[in-house]
C-alpha cells in the first residue's frame, strides 16, 4: 500500500524545502490529497531522491510494529467508554442540527431580502439582482438533502 506523508514529511524525505514542494503541488507537478502526498508521487517527481534519507519509513514501521504489540487483541471494548462516546456524538449531532436550522433560516431571510431589493430598484439593478437571486436559489436547491 502506498503511504501518505504530510507535506513536511515528504519535503524532508526528498531533501527539499517545504515551500518548494508546496509550489510543485500548486503547479500540478505532484498530486496531493488533503495536504498529503503519496510516496509513489514523490518517487515520480524526485527519482534521484533517496527515500531512506530521513529514515522516516523505517521509523514509522518500527512505531507501527511497537503499537501492534501494545494493543490487547482479546480485550472487549469498554462499555462505559463507548456510552460516553455515544453521548458525545448525540450532543454533537444535536448541535449540528441546530446550526443547520440556523443557516436555513438565514438563507430564507437572505432570499426574502434579495427579492424585496429586486422589487424596489431600477430595471438594470433589478436584472443584476435577479441574476443573483437565481444563482442563490439554485445553490440552495443543490445543497438540499436528497
Amino acid at each position: 500500500m502506498d503511504r501518505l506523508l504530510s507535506v513536511s514529511q515528504a519535503a524532508r524525505m526528498v531533501g527539499v524545502p517545504r515551500r518548494l514542494l508546496q509550489q510543485h503541488i500548486q503547479e500540478g507537478r505532484i498530486d496531493a490529497f488533503e495536504g498529503h502526498v503519496r510516496v509513489s508521487e514523490l518517487r515520480k517527481a524526485y527519482p534521484e531522491a533517496d527515500s531512506e534519507r530521513s529514515g522516516m519509513i523505517e521509523k514509522v514501521s518500527r512505531i507501527r510494529e511497537a503499537a501492534v504489540f501494545k494493543t490487547p487483541h482479546d480485550s472487549r471494548p469498554n462499555v462505559d467508554h463507548l456510552a460516553t462516546e455515544l453521548q458525545r456524538a448525540r450532543v454533537e449531532v444535536a448541535r449540528l442540527q441546530d446550526e443547520l436550522q440556523s443557516f436555513r433560516v438565514l438563507a430564507a431571510e437572505t432570499e426574502e431580502r434579495l427579492l424585496t431589493l429586486e422589487e424596489n430598484c431600477d430595471a438594470r439593478q433589478a436584472m443584476m439582482l435577479g441574476t443573483l437571486v437565481g444563482w442563490f436559489m439554485n445553490q440552495l436547491k443543490l445543497r438540499e438533502p436528497s
